[in-house]
């Protein structure tokens, strides 16, 4: 099958697919088709439509009209959408009946799945977890190579092959992914943990804002064990002697003890208690 190059637009690569349809009332390639007889694109990537896009896509279209219709492919007794979803949703908002639409008979299902990825990333509408799954389907049902991919989205096979790595995540990280609560970019400097230490990391991360490169220098500082009991009633035993903060560093064989003082004050007093003990 001949490929067709990202730098004819859309709108070219629409042109030469399936057989267009005209309309046998007005000649025209535009049909009124009603909204209950449409399904949306089996094969779509992107699974999260934000509402206030939405909302301003609804406005939008309520006072100017649909600039562009959307384009369908005859499916059963009905069709399904290969570009155009956001705008059929709006038209669902605005409880619209019908929707201008040109549509085309044998379209096959990879070119709907290659369409439904190429639309959405070339218009920035999927999140990183959303594009890894879309090339992961490319990959998996049509047997394209990371070059062949990289090929169709004009992007760098390093970029692919790394979008395709994020989804060895953690599924708690890949919804963070999804959010937009962290970027591609801290999923990849995720990617070198596993499991709970991933986990940790991440949420490391989420507490501090940390961007990617410092994301990629954080250490998460150590977590020490709880102290036992004996351990726990020394060290109260100590802070009521000096009167000051006292912790531990380390196990109940070896450690550091640890006096906190906050001005010289403090330590004159210590110095004259231990002095003290030593009389």
């Amino acid at each position: 099958m001949t490929r067709r190059a990202l730098g004819k637009g859309l709108e070219a690569i629409f042109a030469n697919l399936g057989n267009e349809v005209v309309n046998s009332q007005t000649g025209t390639l535009v049909h009124e088709v009603e909204l209950d007889l449409i399904h949306p694109n089996p094969f779509q990537p992107r699974h999260e439509f934000a509402d206030e896009d939405l909302k301003d896509l609804s406005d939008s279209i309520a006072q100017k009209g649909l600039l562009q219709p959307i384009l369908l492919r005859k499916h059963e007794s009905g069709y399904q959408i290969v570009a155009g979803e956001r705008r059929f949703r709006a038209f669902q908002r605005l409880e619209k009946t019908h929707i201008p639409a040109m549509i085309r008979d044998q379209i096959s299902d990879r070119d709907m799945m290659e369409l439904a990825l190429i639309e959405n990333v070339q218009r920035v509408q999927l999140n990183p977890v959303e594009e890894a799954r879309a090339y992961e389907q490319l990959v998996n049902a049509c047997g394209m190579t990371h070059e062949e991919i990289s090929e169709r989205m004009g992007k760098s096979r390093a970029a692919v092959t790394n979008t395709l790595r994020l989804l060895k995540l953690d599924e708690m990280v890949l919804q963070w992914l999804r959010e937009g609560k962290l970027t591609a970019g801290h999923g990849r400097a995720l990617l070198q943990y596993q499991g709970e230490e991933q986990i940790k990391r991440a949420r490391s991360i989420l507490d501090a804002a940390l961007n990617v490169r410092q994301a990629e220098k954080r250490t998460i500082p150590h977590i020490p064990k709880p102290l036992d009991a004996n351990t726990r009633a020394f060290l109260e035993e100590l802070r009521s002697l000096v009167g000051l903060k006292v912790s531990l560093r380390g196990g109940s064989r070896k450690g550091v003890v640890e006096i906190h003082y906050t001005n010289r004050d403090e330590v004159d007093n210590l110095m004259r208690l231990l002095r003290q003990g030593r009389s």
